[in-house]
């Protein structure tokens, strides 16, 4: 695939995913059907079983009695069993294809190969860390925001039907207005939340940073951007669904059922039958393989093209492509040349000559003196006048 060498519009970040997509196709089905698979298995058990205990826990079971609470007992006891051994199974699961995912998109848009193998076998020499990533996300974006939307629920039910006791039919209805505001807001702060997560997975295999700095590496790559991954969940969405009921209405059509059938009136506590249960799964197995690549492929060209506008990721990668570790030195003109000083050769001087013997008496002429012989001669006569004296 061709390196981003400058920032991407939504557009071309989508049009990319897809093309990605498309020309990997058998790869990314390969990564994504094991765990969306394992996913289906353990719901959809549990969903059945559900179904099953639904007349009893409607009240359509035996009449009251020691084991008319038989249902709600069996349910209580169901839904511990997959909390404690499901969820864990489920977590560690879904971690490894998001990581094996996330990994084989980073191997492809920089251009190397990659195989099924490989990348799950990626998810699982880091296991820990990916499982790390996905239960802080989920922790951060549902299971608080659950925990505080529970108490908060509870407490605007108790008002509404405090108004409704007080005020009638005016007081209902603020009691309602009031709940939806409530669960309208537990929403916004869930997508919220999620949107400053969502590029956790990216950075954890991409930067090999653990589930904590993948998380706050998340927050800081992605300011800036959170509309746009916005957007594209919503068209992912839009997509998901297009899939499930292109998927679902010929199957249903086949079995000559549909949602007015199962629950018609006067059949509230009916169940669906199984062969279409089992029918929903299928489609849904399917629609959730072929749909999770998409997400995973656009969340990491969304976090690269985020390096690149706020790090230079595009410069970083041209170097790689180049094979260069660091900026290659600027290589500075020339300075002129100077000419070299000239070398000075001192040369030995000759001794002075040593004066030749006078006779005594002897005293040197004007010219031999140069014409000082005068004041020379005065100096004498001082110096004999002062000897005289």
């Amino acid at each position: 695939m061709t390196l981003a060498t400058r920032p991407l519009t939504l557009g071309e970040i989508l049009d990319r995913a897809i093309q990605l997509y498309r020309r990997n196709f058998l790869l990314f089905a390969g990564i994504s059907a094991p765990p969306s698979a394992f996913y289906i298995l353990l719901t959809g058990a549990f969903g059945i079983y559900y179904t099953k205990l639904l007349p009893g826990l409607q009240g359509q079971g035996p009449k009251p009695g020691p084991d008319s609470m038989l249902p709600l007992l069996s349910f209580f006891l169901a839904f511990a069993v997959f909390s404690i051994i499901a969820v864990p199974l489920l977590l560690g699961a879904l971690a490894v294809g998001q990581s094996a995912l996330t990994f084989a998109t980073v191997q492809l848009v920089g251009g190397n190969r990659v195989t099924v193998r490989e990348s799950f076998a990626y998810g699982f020499r880091f296991f820990w860390r990916s499982t790390g990533v996905l239960f802080l996300q989920s922790l951060f974006s549902w299971v608080i925001p659950g925990v505080a939307f529970t108490g908060v629920f509870v407490v605007f039910v108790m008002l509404a039907v405090a108004l409704s006791t007080t005020m009638g039919i005016a007081g209902r209805i603020t009691g309602g207005l009031l709940a939806l505001v409530v669960i309208i807001a537990f929403f916004v702060v869930v997508i919220w939340i999620w949107l400053l997560v969502c590029l956790a997975y990216p950075a954890s295999v991409a930067e090999g940073k653990k589930a904590w700095d993948s998380i706050k590496r998340s927050n800081q790559i992605g300011k800036g951007t959170r509309g746009r991954i916005f957007v594209m969940y919503v068209m992912v969405i839009l997509l998901t669904l297009v899939v499930y009921y292109a998927l679902i209405i010929p199957i249903d059509a086949a079995l000559g059922m549909n949602l007015q059938k199962i629950f018609a009136p006067g059949r509230a506590g009916s169940a669906p039958p199984l062969l279409a249960q089992v029918a929903n799964l299928t489609v849904s197995f399917f629609e959730r393989a072929l749909v999770l690549p998409v997400y995973a492929i656009a969340l990491l060209l969304f976090y690269n093209d985020q390096r690149t506008r706020i790090e230079g990721y595009d410069i970083q990668q041209l170097m790689d492509q180049a094979g260069w570790s660091e900026l290659p030195p600027t290589a500075l003109p020339p300075a002129a040349a100077l000419p070299s000083p000239p070398e000075f050769v001192l040369e030995a001087l000759p001794a002075p000559a040593a004066p030749a013997e006078q006779p005594d008496g002897y005293h040197p002429s004007t010219e031999e003196t140069g014409g000082n012989s005068g004041e020379n001669s005065n100096e004498v006569k001082v110096d004999d006048s002062n000897q005289q004296s």
